[in-house]
């Protein structure tokens, strides 16, 4: 299953980083990232919504420079190393379920996992991320 047949470039990436690169911008991610996200969006047959405008969400996806979430931490002179910005994380949610429930579903198969994945504990949108350095399907953090 290709990424493109359920999701857009634009769900996936900030406008700055749209508006320079377009379609190609999906070069920029990383393919475990990507195989992850068809494999839970054919698998739970529900809409995932990461970057939504009319929603207010544009940093869910990867993350530039220009992103405010990375620019005010810049302009502090604080280090940003979130798995976002190399194309390696998203945060989403799913139709009909809550964060908590994705979380759970993602547990009770995680055997099924085309890769070992992290997920961020005690927010109220599911943060899933490929930055992983453990040999369990999944590994919970807490933000």
């Amino acid at each position: 299953m290709s990424i493109q047949e359920n999701f857009t470039i634009r769900e996936f990436v900030c406008d700055h980083v749209y508006d320079k690169l377009g379609e190609s911008a999906w070069r920029l991610f990383d393919p475990r990232l990507l195989i992850v996200m068809s494999f839970i969006r054919k698998k739970l047959n529900r809409r995932i919504t990461i970057n939504s405008r009319s929603q207010g969400f544009t940093q869910r996806g990867i993350r530039c420079n220009q992103c405010n979430l990375v620019r005010s931490r810049t302009l502090h002179d604080q280090v940003y190393l979130s798995p976002h910005i190399l194309g390696a994380a998203v945060d989403f949610d799913v139709e009909g379920m809550l964060a908590e429930e994705v979380r759970q579903w993602i547990e009770k198969n995680k055997r099924q996992l085309p890769y070992p994945i992290r997920i961020e504990r005690n927010v109220n949108w599911v943060h899933l991320d490929v930055a992983v350095i453990s040999n369990e399907m999944v590994t919970y953090f807490n933000p």
